[in-house]
């Protein structure tokens, strides 16, 4: 099979740079191993959150004070590439709120306002912590939904000045579910309450479980795996402002992210390999030739281009032995210390180093190895070395790296 460029990982990275060279008029083909990163999402996207550990207000001033080994420093314009970022998502479905040039805070599950720079319409955020001062807010939960921890957001809440209330619901449909615990994670309660007659039964609960006087209602994210319908639904039919939260994983607002970005880019034309892996590849005079997947055995998938958006060390993108740190398929040049010593600090909360290892590119993002560029395979998102987690800037980097490197694939 032949295609104009292949991707190989099918997360946030890997879709968002298929779907621009779609829109640009390539037969893409994207590579995916099954569940990416978004299924822990929060639903929201960072530029830059945090610098010297000190919440951000305006991510492109602080993009600019990064050090010169993070990836932002290859990208020729981060605010224009912002924008399009924006406008792609808009395009697939994923409706956000944002600005560029300034933060907003979503809050966690566990009750703590984080600096972002785009949340997902319906998910709760504030400009500032001191809107939380004097709100009267009720926290609303399912009963035997463990993944959404009411105590911990209360005390946050709290903490910022609000007065906080707790209501439990349950519907016949959720006691079903509630039968197996295995069946009380988010995206299962999202199957549970797919159409509108099971988000009628939840509001008629939630409006009788209701306190007196209430300015906001805080429910877990656990509704719209396909879209926000059954979300907004439940929202129309209570008698007070709702909002929604996401919970630990699995997260319902990044499954959703993930199915309309697949969505549109099969739209488009793009080609999805689903749970599949690039297991080995052909190099020949510093180029990438073909690829081999575990599901194709020896079917070759053949290519003018290839990026690598396979992730970090969470996702197998990058991996490590008693030898060093390596990226598997192709045994590409690394940025990082082999010395098992030098990968972690002796304090959980520092820096870690090794969480900025990864995979070395030059600055259009062309990958080498053994000190040879190869000329038509690329690296994107989080396993790009120079990446510091500390700092919020992973999602950032998947947006923007995918969408340079998807321009310059398109001005070859």
């Amino acid at each position: 099979m032949k295609f104009d460029t292949i991707i190989i990982g099918g997360g946030l990275s890997g879709l968002t740079c298929g779907i621009a060279l779609a829109k640009a008029g390539q037969n893409v083909a994207v590579v995916s191993a099954g569940q990416s990163n978004l299924h822990f999402s929060s639903g929201s996207f960072d530029l830059v959150g945090y610098n010297d550990g000190q919440a951000v207000k305006d991510p492109f001033k602080a993009l600019e004070q990064m050090p010169e080994t993070h990836p932002y420093h290859k990208i020729g314009n981060p605010d224009s590439l912002a924008e399009q970022a924006r406008k792609l998502l808009d395009e697939a479905g994923v409706k956000m709120t944002g600005d560029n040039h300034k933060n907003h805070y979503r809050l966690s599950p566990v009750g703590k306002l984080i600096p972002t720079w785009l949340t997902m319409d319906g998910l709760f955020t504030v400009n500032s912590a001191e809107e939380l001062n004097g709100k009267q807010i009720c926290l609303g939960n399912i009963v035997g939904f463990l993944d959404f921890p009411v105590p911990y957001l209360a005390d946050g809440l709290r903490h910022y000045g609000a007065t906080v209330d707790l209501c439990t619901v349950t519907t016949p449909r959720l006691e079903h579910a509630r039968q197996s615990p295995s069946e009380m994670r988010a995206t299962n309660i999202a199957n549970y309450l797919a159409d509108d007659e099971n988000v009628q039964e939840v509001a008629e609960a939630l409006e009788k479980a209701l306190p007196g006087k209430v300015d906001l209602l805080l429910l877990p994210a656990v509704l719209g795996i396909a879209n926000d319908h059954a979300a907004k639904r439940l929202q129309q039919l209570l008698p007070v402002e709702t909002k929604f939260v996401a919970t630990m994983p699995p997260s319902v607002p990044g499954t959703r992210i993930q199915t309309l970005l697949r969505q549109y880019f099969q739209k488009l034309g793009g080609t999805l390999l689903p749970n599949d892996t690039v297991v080995k590849g052909q190099i020949k005079n510093n180029n990438v030739v073909r690829v081999y997947t575990e599901n194709l055995a020896e079917t070759p998938l053949e290519a003018s281009h290839f990026v690598l958006a396979a992730g970090s060390f969470l996702s197998g993108g990058l991996a490590s032995n008693y030898d060093g740190i390596f990226e598997p398929i192709f045994r590409l040049d690394m940025e990082g210390s082999n010395k098992r010593t030098d990968w972690t600090a002796d304090k959980l909360f520092d820096r870690q180093p090794y969480q900025s290892y990864g995979v070395k590119t030059d600055n259009r993002f062309l990958v080498s190895k053994d000190n040879n560029t190869i000329n038509n395979m690329y690296a994107i998102g989080t396993m790009l070395s120079g990446n510091d987690p500390r700092m919020a800037t992973s999602t950032g980097i998947d947006l923007l790296t995918a969408l340079s490197v998807a321009s310059a694939v398109t001005s070859k």
